[in-house]
C-alpha cells in the first residue's frame, strides 16, 4: 500500500524493468473507472484525470498528482508486453493522520490550538474533547508546525512547548541533467534530482540494464553508442519510486527534413470524414498532430499508421485549422505547413427583420425586409408574398411607397449552392395603415391604484389610461420592462396586477403608451409595503460570559420590520418598564442575574417576534479566588425572586 499527503503526487511503480521501447498495452483503473489506458495509437486519460496523470510506457508505472481524500482505495493495472501473458498488479492508496492532546492542571480550562502565531483553523483539524484534542487529518509536507496548546481560565493561562513534526514525503519531479547530444570518445556526465524527504536513493539504468544501484545523484561514464539512460529514485520512508528517462545520441542519427501534410481534398462538407497524412526525411521519426497551437486529443479524431495519419470523422464546421504535423528524433525535429480546411454548412436559422419595425405601416412609407442565415459559402435568398414566389432576390426586399394592396404574409428563403440545402424563415405580417384611418396623438397618461401602502404577500392592481388611439401599452420598473413570474398583463396590456406583493415591489412604476402617431409616460408610482418583524436578534454589551456587581450592561434588540418595530423587554418571562430598542441595567447587583428577552411588534402588519433569550450571570464581588480554580457564587433571578446557588 501507497501513503499520500493531500494535495501532493504518488507514484504508482510497477516491477518491470524499463524497456527499449514501449509496452504493448497498459491500462490503470481505479475502483472500476479507467484512469488511463496506453496502446500503439497513442495514450487517453479517462474522464477527470486529464491534467493529473502521467503514464510511464516503457515501465507501466503512473504518477497521480494534486491527489485528494476521493483518491483513496484499491488501483489495479493490467499490461501486456511484447511477449508474454497479460500481467495484473494491485495496490491502495490512504492518507496519514495524526493526534495531538493537550493536558493541563486548573479548573474550567479553555484550549486553543496554534501553528505557529496563527491559531489553527484549517478544514483538515477536528478539535474535539472540549477543544483538548487536535487531529489533523491527511497530513501534508506543511503541516510541520509548531504547534503550541493555548489554555486558559478566570484566573490565568499557560501555553505548552512546541511540537514540531517531521513529514516524509516524495519524491516528485525526478529530473536529469546532462547533454542529450555526445561526440563519439567524450565522457557522459547525467546528474539525477529529486523533491524528497529524506534524501531519495538512486538507481541507473542503461537501455533496460541497471547499471548502478543505490548509487548517489551522479553518473560518469565513457560511451560509444546511443542509449536511452533511466534515473529511478525512491524514499526509503514513504517506499515511493519515481523516474526520469533521457535519451543520448550521436551525430550518426539521420536529422528530420521536408515533412509535409497531404489530404485528398480541402474543401469538405460538415458531417463528412477527412484524412490527413503526413511524411518526413529522417530516421526512427515520431509524429504529433496540433490544430492551432494545441494538440489533437478530440474524440472524433482517430491516429493511426504509427501516428502518421490522422483521420477526422464527422467533420465540423470548428474543424478548419489550421492543422501541422510535428516531427520529432533523437537529433532534431521539423513542422509541416499547415493545412486549413474550407467546410460548407447551411444554411441554418433564417431570420427575416423588418424596417421600421412597428406594428402598422403608413401607405405610402417605404419598408424593408432583411433576411440573414448561417451559411457556408453565404446563402442565396428568394423571396414569397403570401406564398407565391416573388421576382427579387439578395438579402433584402424592399417595398417603396407601400399601398394597401401590400398588406399580407412575407417570408424568405435561403439556399446554400454547394450544400445543395434550404430553409425557409417564419412568416411575418406587413400591415399598411390607410392614409384616411384617424390618427389620434398619446396624451393624459396616468396610473390609477385603489393604494400605495401595502402589506406584503397582498395583491395589488395597477389601471393604465390615456388619450388616442389604437394604444400600445408597457409597463415599467424604474427602467426595465416588467416581466415578473408574479405578474399579470390584462385588458390589452393596460391593466398590470401584482400578485403576492414582496418588500422588493416597491416600484417606482411607470406605464408607457404609443401608437403610430406618438407616445408618452405616466408619472410614477410607488407603494410602501409593510413586513416583520422578523430576525429579532439579542445582543449584550460589554458581551462576556461573568458580569461584575456594580458594573453597567446594555441589552440591544434589532429586527427586521417596516415601520420600523416597537420593543418590549422581560425578565425570566415577566414584562419589563422600559421600551425601545435598549435596555439599560445601571450598578448591576446579584438580583439583576436572570433570562432576559425582547418582543418586537409592527403596528401595520399587527405581528410580533420574540427573541432567543439570553442570560445575565452577575459575579459577587464577594467571590472566592483559589490558587486552582474560581468558584462563583451566583443570584440568578430578577427583581422580586432571589435564588442562591454555591459550590
Amino acid at each position: 500500500p501507497l501513503n499520500a499527503a493531500v494535495g501532493g503526487n504518488v507514484i504508482f511503480t510497477t516491477t518491470l524493468d524499463p524497456t527499449p521501447t514501449p509496452l504493448q498495452s497498459i491500462v490503470w483503473q481505479f475502483k472500476g473507472g479507467i484512469i488511463i489506458t496506453y496502446t500503439s495509437a497513442g495514450t487517453t486519460p479517462g474522464p477527470g484525470y486529464e491534467d493529473r496523470v502521467t503514464l510511464f510506457s516503457s515501465t507501466g508505472s503512473l504518477e497521480l498528482r494534486n491527489v485528494s481524500t476521493d483518491d483513496s482505495g484499491s488501483y489495479t493495472v493490467a499490461i501486456i508486453p511484447h511477449t508474454g501473458a497479460v500481467l495484473v498488479g494491485e495496490t491502495t492508496l490512504s492518507f496519514s493522520s495524526v493526534r495531538l492532546s493537550c493536558s493541563s492542571s486548573g479548573s474550567s480550562p479553555s484550549f486553543h490550538w496554534f501553528n505557529d502565531s496563527s491559531e489553527v483553523t484549517a478544514d483538515r483539524v477536528q478539535i474535539t474533547d472540549g477543544g483538548s484534542t487536535m487531529t489533523i487529518v491527511n497530513v501534508t509536507r506543511y503541516d510541520q508546525g509548531p504547534f503550541r496548546c493555548s489554555v486558559s481560565n478566570l484566573v490565568s493561562n499557560g501555553t505548552s512547548d512546541p511540537v514540531t513534526f517531521t513529514i516524509s514525503y516524495g519524491p516528485y519531479n525526478v529530473k536529469i541533467s546532462g547533454p542529450t547530444k555526445l561526440e563519439k570518445g567524450k565522457n557522459l556526465e547525467l546528474k539525477c534530482i529529486a523533491e524528497s524527504v529524506p534524501y531519495a536513493n538512486y538507481t541507473w539504468i542503461r537501455d533496460g540494464e541497471r547499471i548502478l544501484n543505490n548509487s548517489d545523484m551522479f553518473i560518469k561514464q565513457n560511451v560509444q553508442t546511443s542509449a536511452t539512460y533511466t534515473c529511478e529514485a525512491k524514499n526509503s520512508v514513504t517506499g515511493r519510486l519515481m523516474v526520469n528517462i533521457k535519451p543520448v545520441y550521436f551525430p550518426s542519427t539521420v536529422p528530420v527534413s521536408n515533412v509535409k501534410i497531404t489530404t485528398s481534398s480541402t474543401d469538405l462538407m460538415e458531417f463528412s470524414s477527412v484524412r490527413l497524412s503526413c511524411s518526413s526525411s529522417g530516421s526512427s521519426p515520431s509524429f504529433r498532430w496540433f490544430n492551432d497551437s494545441s494538440e489533437v486529443t478530440a474524440d472524433r479524431v482517430q491516429i493511426t499508421d504509427r501516428r502518421s495519419t490522422m483521420t477526422i470523422v464527422s467533420v465540423t464546421r470548428y474543424d478548419q485549422g489550421p492543422f501541422k504535423c510535428f516531427v520529432s528524433n533523437l537529433v532534431s525535429d521539423g513542422t509541416s505547413d499547415p493545412v486549413t480546411f474550407t467546410i460548407s454548412y447551411g444554411p441554418e436559422n433564417v431570420t427575416l427583420k423588418v424596417s421600421p419595425s412597428q406594428k402598422h405601416h403608413p401607405e405610402g412609407s417605404d419598408v424593408t425586409l432583411s433576411c440573414s442565415a448561417v451559411s457556408e459559402p453565404t446563402a442565396e435568398f428568394t423571396w414569397f408574398f403570401n406564398g407565391v414566389l416573388q421576382s427579387g432576390t439578395g438579402p433584402e426586399f424592399r417595398l417603396m411607397n407601400i399601398q394597401m394592396n401590400h398588406s399580407g404574409s412575407y417570408s424568405c428563403q435561403a439556399f446554400n449552392s454547394k450544400t445543395m440545402r434550404n430553409e425557409t424563415s417564419q412568416p411575418l405580417l406587413i400591415s399598411v395603415l390607410s392614409k384616411f384611418a384617424l390618427k389620434v396623438p398619446v396624451s393624459n397618461v396616468k396610473i390609477t391604484t385603489s393604494s400605495t401602502d401595502l402589506m406584503e404577500f397582498s395583491s395589488v392592481r395597477l389601471s393604465c389610461s390615456s388619450s388616442g388611439s389604437s394604444l400600445s401599452f408597457r409597463w415599467l420598473n424604474d427602467s426595465s420592462e416588467v416581466t415578473a413570474d408574479r405578474v399579470q398583463i390584462t385588458d390589452g396590456g393596460s391593466t398590470m396586477t401584482i400578485v403576492n406583493v414582496t418588500r422588493y415591489d416597491q416600484g417606482p412604476f411607470r406605464c408607457s403608451v404609443s401608437n403610430l402617431v406618438s407616445d408618452g409616460t405616466s408619472d410614477p408610482v410607488t407603494f410602501t409595503i409593510s413586513y416583520g418583524p422578523e430576525n429579532v436578534t439579542l445582543k449584550v454589551s460589554p458581551s462576556q460570559k461573568h458580569h461584575p456587581e456594580g458594573s453597567d450592561v446594555t441589552l440591544s434588540c434589532s429586527a427586521v420590520s417596516e415601520p420600523t418595530a416597537e420593543f418590549t423587554w422581560f425578565c425570566n418571562g415577566v414584562l419589563q418598564s422600559g421600551t425601545g430598542p435598549e435596555f439599560r441595567l445601571m450598578n448591576i447587583q446579584m438580583h439583576h442575574s436572570g433570562s432576559y428577552s425582547c418582543q418586537a411588534f409592527n403596528s401595520k402588519t399587527i405581528r410580533n417576534e420574540t427573541s432567543e433569550p439570553l442570560f445575565i450571570s452577575v459575579l459577587s464581588k464577594f467571590t472566592i479566588i483559589h490558587t486552582q480554580s474560581l468558584i462563583p457564587v451566583h443570584m440568578s433571578v430578577c427583581p422580586g425572586v432571589l435564588e442562591c446557588d454555591t459550590l
